[in-house]
């Protein structure tokens, strides 16, 4: 009921059984309507993604890094195809080129590391944002990779003062973190994206 009340494009599920996926969220595509699903590829308990097909295409297959899991969109028109501003029909067909501009979104459903694993975490995030760049920025052509349009949402398996989200917050991080007592990297990393917002008490990024 939640879910259908948020009522949105894209929807983040963690520790999804494999054995029971099918039975568990046949409601997400007979009752809600998200007709788009990627499932995590290993793991007793695993990321979900699910997405409306009118809404968005799927550009390219997913990628399963570890523990995370992205997917990119194209945003679709209401009639379900991509306009560009002349009127003509700009359609990928599998590939990653268009002739119109394009309206990107690049989705990183995260189940984290668990435990005192606070330097494994901070290296699951730099794989998964590094991966949503290098997309943008080679696979789809996006004028500023730099820029793209990021979420990154899921179990982080750490509260807010976390390596994870600290690195996501302020876009780098170093030997001087401590996470459970020990340092999260042994060296400076650093986002290829500006630091992200918490959409959840950023209310300009909630609008």
């Amino acid at each position: 009921q939640r879910i259908g009340l948020i009522n949105a494009d894209v929807v983040c599920i963690q520790e999804v059984s494999p054995l029971s996926f099918s039975q568990d969220f046949a409601f997400m595509t007979n009752e809600l309507g998200y007709d788009g699903v990627e499932l995590f590829r290993k793991g007793r308990f695993r990321p979900a993604t699910f997405w409306r097909k009118d809404k968005l295409e799927l550009v390219g297959t997913a990628m399963h890094k570890d523990r995370t899991l992205l997917t990119s969109f194209r945003r679709l028109q209401e009639d379900g195809v991509d306009d560009d501003d002349d009127g003509c029909v700009a359609e990928l067909d599998g590939e990653f080129t268009s002739e119109g501009p394009e309206d990107y979104w690049h989705v990183l459903n995260c189940h984290l590391q668990a435990g005192k694993q606070g330097g494994r975490r901070v290296r699951q995030i730099v794989e998964g944002v590094t991966a949503a760049f290098k997309t943008a920025k080679n696979k789809l052509k996006e004028p500023n990779p730099e820029n793209l349009k990021l979420i990154v949402c899921g179990d982080f398996n750490g509260d807010q003062e976390c390596g994870a989200v600290h690195f996501l917050e302020h876009g780098s991080i170093g030997p001087d973190f401590i996470e459970d007592g020990e340092a999260v990297s042994s060296k400076e990393k650093v986002l290829p994206v500006p630091p992200l917002s918490d959409a959840t008490t950023d209310g300009e990024s909630r609008q």
